[in-house]
């Protein structure tokens, strides 16, 4: 086990790279023996295609993770009347988004994700909920897609400086069987605490949403790159 956190103990630190990057493979019902790829750059300057927006700086109580500023979320089409309060940064430790490749399929505060999923159902309406499976996991909401075609609208984040990372619906639902039958939207959540914030980060962006991305922390330049590509 190694740490890529912002640490001084990290493993890209004790090297003293200017850079890191992977490129996470998907295998979700694939049994290839395909190993994700880590790369560690002592270069400066651009990658090829990448597009970047800047780290932020660490609040106090969460020193070792990478911060960035969202400006806002769209699902399909639609921009999400999300605060600015939880996608820029605060001053009591709250707000904004982290990067975290050890989180499988992330994290949103409780306000976050009741406006996310509010216009998930309404554009999934067509499909039937599986209010069952919803209780039995906890997780939510479901749908059951048995013989029907699976449209998942994209979930698409806006960053600071101009950079949109793309997240296809089927890298953040779960399914039980490829890719038919039930299928739920796994992000975690306090919504059932009725908290207006919990300490740390409003978003994180687990490694289920970076499958086929290449993702690059760029340490010299202070700041975060990716792309699309197949892993």
């Amino acid at each position: 086990m190694a740490g890529f956190g912002r640490s001084m103990f990290s493993l890209p630190i004790q090297m003293k790279v200017k850079k890191f990057a992977y490129c996470l493979n998907s295998h979700y019902f694939d049994n290839t023996r395909n190993s994700s790829r880590l790369i560690f750059d002592y270069r400066d300057g651009d990658t090829k295609g990448l597009s970047y927006t800047p780290f932020l700086k660490n609040p106090p109580d969460w020193p070792d993770y990478y911060y960035l500023n969202v400006k806002n979320l769209k699902l399909g089409n639609k921009i999400l009347p999300i605060p600015s309060k939880y996608l820029a940064p605060g001053s009591n430790t709250t707000g904004c988004l982290i990067i975290d490749s050890g989180f499988s399929h992330g994290y949103m505060a409780g306000p976050v994700y009741q406006i996310v999923t509010n216009e998930l159902k309404k554009q999934m309406s067509k499909y039937r909920r599986s209010h069952a499976t919803e209780e039995e996991i906890g997780l939510g909401p479901c749908y059951n897609f048995t013989g029907r075609k699976i449209e998942i609208p994209d979930l698409i984040y806006h960053f600071a400086g101009g950079a949109t990372m793309v997240v296809p619906g089927n890298r953040y639902f779960r399914f039980d069987t490829e890719p038919t039958g039930l299928g739920c939207f796994p992000v975690d959540t306090d919504a059932t605490k009725n908290l207006e914030f919990t300490p740390g980060p409003s978003i994180i962006l687990g490694n289920y949403m970076q499958v086929n991305q290449y993702i690059e922390y760029d340490l010299k330049n202070n700041r975060f790159g990716f792309r699309q590509q197949k892993c």
